[in-house]
């Protein structure tokens, strides 16, 4: 019998009747790489409403509005690389074409598709945030960071998702571009499954603060770091730390540094997630001491 209790973990406003009373089992966080049947629909709902949506406000009768069409037509050309002339009306034919990716394809293609119409100029208002509900009611293990240009980032916990999300933004409002980009590479290695790449990228961010921030050191991390550190600006402690993980990323095979005598870099998806969350943090640390302007410690 049900003992009338849910995890205490959980909302119970968010669940059903039968979950909060113990007769149905409560879903768990999902896993990378996870994108189940109830999900695909949610994001595919999203994606419909949004075409409704556009259908309706659109000043001509068309059959899916003006920015879904542009959307579509675009995706014909530039997302799916095939010839003009194929491109097909009525609408009918390409929501049917996009549902079927949706709901069929390899979770990578669907977040792929997602970050497309995201970043296309045509995306209607109010579709991230949509998409980022449809995420999160989904329960999966990635987050959207709806800055520009939007970004699926893997979130094995809503909190590391944040931290991702959160350092992207303080990097490009600090005009840290260079930095921000190598971040999202970083994530998106993950959603490749490219390990090694992800932990290079995630490295390159840290890489580019630092040298931003000590402008006359070499063209390296670690006369960044010592000269931010003999500045006060960084911890030795830290300093230390982190020169440790740039040695791994530097001694490992296929990360920084061509393969040898090993067929694939010696690195998964756990060194990935660990290095993608301690970088997005340490970047974030360098800047705001930065721009705190903290000399003693």
């Amino acid at each position: 019998m049900p003992d009338g209790t849910a995890d205490a973990n959980y909302d119970r406003r968010t669940l059903t009747f039968s979950q909060a009373q113990g007769y149905e089992e409560v879903p768990g966080p999902l896993r990378l790489g996870e994108l189940p049947d109830e999900a695909r629909v949610r994001i595919w709902n999203a994606i419909y409403s949004s075409i409704l949506i556009d259908k309706r406000n659109s000043p001509y009768n068309s059959e899916c509005g003006h920015l879904w069409t542009n959307i579509l037509y675009s995706k014909h050309i530039l997302y799916d690389v095939l010839p003009l002339d194929e491109h097909t009306l009525p609408f009918l034919n390409d929501s049917d074409l996009l549902r079927n990716e949706i709901l069929e394809k390899p979770f990578n293609k669907v977040f792929d598709l997602v970050q497309f119409v995201m970043r296309n100029q045509y995306c209607p208002d109010g579709f991230v945030r949509a998409m980022q509900r449809a995420f999160k009611e989904s329960r999966l293990a990635y987050t959207i960071d709806e800055s520009d240009p939007p970004t699926i980032l893997p979130a094995v916990t809503e909190t590391e998702g944040e931290v991702v999300s959160e350092t992207l933004q303080l990097l490009r409002q600090a005009g840290l571009a260079g930095s921000a980009a190598h971040l999202a590479k970083a994530s998106e290695c993950i959603m490749r499954n490219d390990w090694a790449g992800s932990v290079r990228e995630s490295m390159n961010a840290v890489e580019s603060v630092a040298r931003q921030l000590a402008p006359g050191a070499s063209r390296t991390l670690g006369p960044a770091l010592a000269a931010l550190e003999k500045d006060g600006r960084l911890h030795p402690a830290l300093k230390e730390a982190f020169s440790k993980l740039y040695g791994y990323t530097s001694d490992e095979q296929g990360i920084r540094h061509p393969l040898l005598d090993n067929a694939h870099p010696n690195v998964g998806m756990d060194e990935a997630l660990f290095m993608l969350g301690a970088c997005a943090s340490f970047a974030s640390y360098l800047w705001r001491r930065h721009e705190a302007g903290e000399t003693n410690l």
